[in-house]
């Protein structure tokens, strides 16, 4: 492991540490592992489905696109085999061991690709706005003691290429299918 991600875990680990800091970190880090976080993350999504235009764009594009980045997060995990810092380290994460592979972090990438869709669907007005969710999620996983910086950012990086890539790209194709006139129109030519 690269020495800078062991001591920045522990900058952050140990240094950041405060009584009053640790419930908001395990809120950003574990909210939508409850009930009440799902339920209202449902009622969002439901809301912005409702809501039509620019907001159901979002709310479709999003489920593909978490889904990808979990699968992908998922797999990269298993891959690279890296243990967590609660596992590898002499500490006690503040939410117990967890024993799955930590790199990367599936928490950051999803955060990150929710931000990706929406600054692909709202434009920077949406990144300005949101850029500070993926960031206060990937902090408290280092915080609880789960997760290396690195992989926060690798969930980062991931995340937000999905997220901000996969709908770029579909409109991009959309677009061009516009405005490429069909075969069955250039035929009208006769015989």
């Amino acid at each position: 492991m690269l020495e800078w991600d062991t001591r920045l875990f522990y900058w952050i680990f140990e240094g950041w540490r405060a009584d009053w800091l640790t419930p908001i970190m395990i809120f950003f880090s574990d909210a939508l592992k409850t009930t009440p976080g799902r339920i209202g993350a449902l009622l969002l999504w439901m809301y912005l489905l409702w809501r039509g235009g620019k907001a159901r764009v979002f709310a479709l594009w999003l489920i593909p696109v978490l889904i990808l980045t979990n699968e992908t997060c998922d797999v990269l995990k298993a891959w690279v085999g890296r243990e967590r810092p609660c596992v590898a380290l002499p500490i006690d994460a503040i939410t117990g061991d967890l024993t799955s592979g930590s790199f990367p972090s599936a928490h950051a990438a999803n955060m990150s690709a929710v931000v990706g869709v929406a600054t692909a669907v709202w434009g920077r007005k949406a990144l300005l706005l949101l850029f500070g969710l993926p960031v206060l999620v990937g902090v408290s996983r280092v915080y609880i003691g789960v997760h290396y910086p690195s992989d926060v950012l690798a969930g980062w990086l991931l995340g937000w290429l999905y997220g901000w890539g996969v709908v770029s790209l579909a409109g991009w194709i959309i677009a061009r299918r516009r405005s490429t006139p069909s075969a069955s129109s250039s035929d009208s030519g006769g015989v």
